[in-house]
């Protein structure tokens, strides 16, 4: 398997992050770790990058449009729901 690119995080965001529980909210993004992303939505490790891998094969292609965040979290919650029941 392919190892993920780990981006350095400023000490600012670092220590958000730490702080917050494993998420940060800025006004363009959303941070999560890894762990957090996983317990949030009931998927494993395996799972989530079977889910992301389309997506992230289009970014790296260059095909992106702008995306509703409230929209694919309202999607992603109610993917959820319907695994756990």
């Amino acid at each position: 398997m392919e190892e993920a690119h780990v981006p350095n995080l400023s000490d600012e965001l670092q220590h958000a992050l730490n702080s917050g529980d494993g998420v940060v909210q800025g006004s363009s993004f959303v941070l999560m770790r890894t762990d957090v992303v996983l317990d949030w939505f009931g998927y494993t490790e395996e799972e989530l990058r079977r889910e992301l891998q389309s997506g992230l094969d289009q970014i790296e292609s260059g095909d992106v449009a702008e995306w509703n965040l409230k929209e694919f979290l309202a999607e992603m919650h109610k993917q959820h729901d319907a695994k756990t029941g």
